[in-house]
């Protein structure tokens, strides 16, 4: 099109015109020279949005603090960080913009894509005559008007740098916002960091646009904190009761009625469906209503059960499956063994395709050496294969000490904090992929654990579940799990081929036997002292670690690894 246009400079200062005038126009204009391979679907969100911005660029009273949340993947960061910030150079180039997100590489992205549209033919042919970029960077450019553009993170430094619009998009991931400390940080980098670098507080502009995910995000925080400081517009996916919504501009009227959705064509009822099973998820990134963790991650109700008969109805639950694709030990160790001190968690899950079933789980005050025989005891009575022991407290002395008498053993360094990793874990319960054993003494200790955390006495057990939850989810996909009964015919030399699949020695490696393959540690009977000694000797390329896995062979080395 612009080749047309710069053969008609009536029509091109005209079409440049209205586009300068309108936010929405020029979005829409510009969405395929930013995605040139993708659909534009255009929502009545986005005309709001843009009428909104458009205020904010006018310094309007009621719009100089803006909290705008909306689903993911949506178009806010399109419409509000790439175009709103190259749309407002338009009036005034010297305009000075800090963007910020919660990683350096999404503001990079997002700083990028501003400047190419501006180096863009499109944008050129329309508009080259306005301004020029001086200066060039990834992450910040200015125009010879002195204009500026800074992209930085979250907790990053600002002193030399400030704002006449500040645009704060996604401050912090889920992920992060699930963390206490990375919350509370954001919250006070925006507070004490932020806020600071506006070049006219009477008249700066700031913009936070996101999707919800906690509470106390930033967004929950400001609302919180700055009561009738801010304009907080919310868009749900799916309206929950009608709403309007009236257009601060043009005074259009946008009717939701309830079960709306926002956009039809990519979020089909199929889709809409998925998404609700995560519970929590949903209520917040979507709807932008989070809710307390208190009584929200696991419910009782999320709880399936199977090998038995519901008592209330009579209806039989979920079968047990006849054999399991891999089943683990999941060990939360304890400092110390007194009663007042947290008791140690074991649990024997058993894992089918993406279904996980409770077959077992202990709680209770025991010191070193009674853990390693309940987890002895655990492992030979379900035949698990991997047995994950946390890396904390007391588990490095029992992963020294059963590394020396079965394979399979892997220590397990828990990372984010507790509420994180049991909010991974609880997607799984939301979707119906966890089922506990009916029957069992054990199961009421289990259930009041995991549907009471993080309020709960005890969450060992808890700890103990979204432990085997998260590392399933990091190792299971791809992963060639060896059967049981293979496992016992072939002996140690099963453990040491997984053990070697992740950390070969050099000299095995150049052998005709030995070839990587992604295969989980897989259990056996306990190795004797000599046996132990060589498996050793091969983990750790001492000696000749051809005549040592010799040693470990039951039948032969070539079949087997073949």
């Amino acid at each position: 099109m612009h080749n047309y246009l710069d053969k008609v400079p009536a029509i091109r200062r005209l079409h440049a015109s209205r586009l300068t005038e309108n936010l929405g126009a020029f979005a829409r204009a510009a969405f395929p020279v930013v995605f040139p391979n993708r659909k534009l679907i255009w929502s009545l969100a986005y005309d709001y949005l843009a009428e909104v911005l458009m205020l904010m660029a006018r310094r309007d009273p009621n719009h100089k603090r803006v909290i705008w949340n909306q689903p993911p993947r949506t178009l806010k960061s399109f419409l509000a960080s790439i175009a709103f910030p190259v749309w407002l150079w338009l009036h005034d180039p010297s305009h000075q913009f800090v963007c910020v997100s919660y990683s350096m590489d999404l503001s990079t992205e997002l700083s990028l894509a501003r400047r190419n549209l501006i180096c863009s033919a499109w944008f050129q042919c329309l508009f080259g005559d306005r301004f020029q970029l001086a200066s060039n960077r990834k992450d910040q450019f200015s125009n010879n008007q002195r204009g500026t553009m800074f992209a930085t993170s979250a907790g990053a430094r600002l002193m030399g740098f400030g704002f006449d619009t500040c645009i704060a998009d996604d401050l912090t991931s889920p992920d992060m916002a699930l963390s206490d400390s990375e919350r509370t940080a954001a919250n006070n980098w925006f507070d004490h960091t932020l806020r600071q670098r506006a070049n006219d507080p009477a008249s700066s502009a700031i913009l936070v646009i996101s999707q919800r995910t906690h509470e106390l995000d930033v967004p929950g925080y400001l609302i919180e904190t700055d009561e009738g400081t801010w304009t907080h517009i919310k868009i749900p996916l799916v309206a929950e009761e009608p709403t309007t919504y009236t257009f601060p501009r043009s005074g259009q009227v946008w009717n939701r009625p309830a079960g709306d959705v926002l956009m039809p064509k990519r979020f089909t009822q199929n889709v809409i469906a998925e998404l609700k099973k995560r519970r929590m998820v949903f209520a917040g990134q979507y709807q932008q209503e989070p809710v307390s963790f208190e009584g929200n991650l696991i419910r009782r109700s999320d709880v399936k059960f199977f090998g038995g008969l519901d008592p209330a109805t009579g209806i039989r639950d979920e079968a047990r499956p006849e054999s399991f694709d891999l089943v683990l030990v999941s060990v939360d160790c304890a400092f110390k063994a007194e009663s007042h001190h947290d008791k140690v968690a074991l649990l024997a899950i058993g894992i089918k395709g993406r279904k996980r079933y409770i077959l077992e789980a202990r709680n209770r005050n025991i010191d070193v050496l009674d853990t390693e025989d309940e987890i002895r005891r655990l492992r030979q009575k379900h035949q698990a294969s991997v047995v994950l022991v946390e890396d904390k407290a007391n588990g490095p002395a029992v992963i020294t000490r059963l590394k020396q008498s079965f394979p399979g053993i892997i220590p397990v360094n828990p990372q984010g904090g507790k509420e994180s990793r049991m909010y991974a874990a609880s997607a799984e319960w939301q979707a119906g992929d966890w089922y506990v054993a009916r029957g069992g003494g054990w199961v009421e200790e289990f259930i009041q654990q995991i549907i009471h955390f993080p309020r709960g006495r005890w969450d060992d057990l808890a700890d103990a579940m979204s432990q085997a939850s998260i590392w399933l989810q990091q190792h299971a996909q791809g992963a060639q799990l060896v059967p049981f009964e293979r496992v016992e015919r072939a002996g140690p030399l099963a453990w040491l081929r997984g053990v070697l699949a992740e950390r070969p020695p050099a000299p095995v490696a150049q052998t005709q036997f030995w070839q990587p393959r992604p295969v989980l540690p897989v259990a056996t009977r306990e190795l004797d002292a000599e046996e132990a000694q060589a498996a050793n000797d091969v983990v750790e390329g001492r000696g000749d670690t051809v005549a040592a896995i010799e040693k470990l062979m039951w039948g032969s080395i070539k079949d087997f690894m073949e």
